[in-house]
């Protein structure tokens, strides 16, 4: 059985990056309109501990996907993220990347493929999560793979 690669990625959003799918896996069959996003949530572990693992029951699982905050966008209407001007350097969050939003932002939804989604606006979005090497420098200020 493989290793779970496990990226700290702070505080507010501590997700291991394999548990959050990737384009390709999913099909939430919602086209996101206005300024809406799909997001997906990661999955949520089936069991908790770092020495000695303890099985959480569906329900718990259930409700730390619900108060999940990091997520990958899978889709993104033609009007989210349409400022006039972005900081000279920067760019606008883009399908594929890996962001932080508010706890319980926006509303959830089961995809025809059976994953967890959440529908939000795109100024619910807190920031793009940056990914890390294990010296904690940071690779790459977008990055599209899981």
């Amino acid at each position: 059985m493989a290793k779970t690669e496990v990226v700290n990625l702070g505080k507010i959003a501590d997700v291991a990056l394999a548990d959050i799918p990737t384009l390709e896996e999913c099909n939430p069959g919602l086209e996101p309109v206005e300024y809406n996003l799909i997001i997906i949530l990661p999955k949520a572990p089936e069991a908790v501990g770092r020495n000695v693992k303890i099985l959480l029951p569906d329900d718990m699982k259930d409700r730390m996907q619900i108060a999940s905050q990091a997520g990958r966008i899978i889709a993104a209407s033609p009007l989210a993220f349409n400022y006039e001007a972005w900081p000279e350097g920067s760019r606008p969050p883009t399908v594929g990347d890996i962001v932080w939003f508010a706890r319980y932002g926006g509303g959830e939804f089961v995809g025809i493929d059976g994953q967890s989604y959440r529908i939000m606006k795109d100024k619910d979005i807190g920031g793009v999560i940056q990914r890390a090497d294990s010296m904690g420098a940071v690779l790459s200020s977008r990055w599209k793979a899981a």
